[in-house]
This record gives structure tokens, sequence and C-alpha cells, in this order.
């Protein structure tokens, strides 16, 4: 597999995480499973690709989106296959794609039912033989233009969902409320809006994305260490929420399955 990632440029960098260009190996396909970090992500098929998942009976659209996760998504991409998955961030992806983010929770659409249409000139630089980066550029230039269209989001509701992600899920929902100046119930309305969970569960999707990125970064460290650090009350709490939220044990982040974990 080539896997290439493109960061943000500046003007996107509160709405969008960045771009990965991967193509799929010519001998065999590439299967992998995706964990839950917040995001929603836009999928684009280039070269006549194919893109299996089990949610989906059918072959992928061209050009698709897969809500956020609370839960492990699995896919096969064909050999040879070229995609790119733009992963648009908590608090910006609502902005974007301007409708609530509960409605894609744990979905997958094709992306023209959730947007309108996307700019004929978008699709036909990704369906040609262009140079990745040509093509992230267009799809750059095509989120600019949706985020400068957009309405402003609520403060207080961006405000929460800052200081979850700041804190890399280590909160408690009441000071949260409080601290914003929201009822519990309403705090609770307006962050599943934008980010398609409640409070509680995206702090616990955070946090165990921030496990998974220690567990990575800190192939020698203790796991009741790293479970402390990431916020559990002991490595027997972070391994349940492994299993649930991931669907794998934190060992598996160092094993044989390391490479198709995402």
């Amino acid at each position: 597999m080539q896997a290439t990632w493109h960061p943000a440029p500046a003007p996107l960098s509160g709405v969008l995480a960045g771009v990965w260009s991967m193509r799929a190996s010519k001998e065999r396909d590439l299967s992998a499973r995706v964990l839950p970090d917040g995001t929603s992500c836009l999928v684009f098929q280039r070269d006549g690709a194919v893109l299996h998942s089990r949610e989906v009976a059918d072959p992928w659209a061209v050009a698709s989106i897969s809500g956020p996760r609370s839960g492990p998504f699995d896919f096969t991409l064909g050999a040879s296959g070229a995609i790119m998955i733009v992963q648009l961030l908590p608090a910006g992806a609502r902005q974007i794609l301007g409708v609530p983010m509960s409605e894609l929770a744990d979905r997958s659409e094709h992306l023209d039912s959730v947007v309108g249409s996307v700019p004929s000139e978008v699709l036909d630089q990704l369906s040609h033989d262009a140079a990745d980066l040509d093509c992230v550029r267009a799809v750059e230039r095509w989120l600019f233009g949706r985020m400068r269209a957009a309405e402003r989001s609520s403060e207080a509701a961006q405000a929460v969902i800052g200081e979850v992600m700041s804190r890399c899920g280590a909160v408690r929902i009441d000071e949260l409320a409080q601290e914003a100046g929201l009822s519990r119930r309403h705090l609770n309305r307006v962050v599943t809006e934008r980010v398609g969970f409640s409070p509680k569960l995206f702090a616990r999707i955070i946090r165990f994305d921030h496990a998974v990125r220690l567990g990575r970064m800190r192939s020698r460290a203790p796991w009741a260490r790293i479970a402390l650090d990431a916020g559990y009350s002991d490595q027997a709490h972070m391994a349940r929420e492994f299993a649930d939220l991931g669907g794998i044990s934190p060992g598996e982040l160092h094993g044989d399955r390391a490479a198709t974990l995402w």
C-alpha cells in the first residue's frame, strides 16, 4: 500500500484535519479497520477503484460521506485501487456539510445526497490521471468555498467541543455545561447536532483515540501507565473501552494487525 498524508492548509485548519491519498498494492486487496476518532470522512474513489464495506451491500459511490463513528468500521479496497480520504474535524464537519451530524452518525451515504452535488471540476480532476496533490488542492478549494458560505456555529457548542478535544476526553459533563452556561439537556442537544453523539459518548471516543495514539507512540511503555496517562481509572477500564469502541485489545496495536488498524 502507498499512502500520503496532506495536512490541512491554514485557511481550513479549523474544519479539516487533512487528506489521505492511498493506493492498494497490485498484488492484493487492502482490508482495514478504521477506529473511531471523532472525525467524519469524505471518500473519493479514483481510477475505477472498487470500495466495499459490510454496512453497504453494493460497492461505494465514487463520492461518499462516512459519518462520525462510535465503533469500528471495516472496508476493503480492490487491488491497485486508489482513493482519497478527506478527514473533517469534529468542530468543522457540521459547518462544511450543512446538516446535523446526528443524521450521519454511524452511517455512510452518497455525498451528493448530503451536500447537493460535488462540482464537476472536482470530480473531473479526481476521475483523470491527475497528480495526487492537484486532486487534493481541488478538494480544498471546494471545501473553502463551502466553509465561507456556512453559518457560524454556536460559540458555546464550539467551546465545549474544543474543551473535550484539548483535554483528550478527560472531562466531566456537568462541569462543561456549567462552564458553557448551558443546562445539561441543552448541552446534549447542541453537541449531538454538531458531532453526532452526546457529550459523554463523544468524550469517550476522543479519550479512546488519545489512548490509541499513546499506545502506538509508546510501544515499550506498560499498558497500565498508558491507561492512567490516557485518563482511565486502570488498565482493565481501558481494555473494556478498546473492546467496546474499537473491537480490539490494546495489544493489537503492536501485533500482526497493527498495519490494518487505522
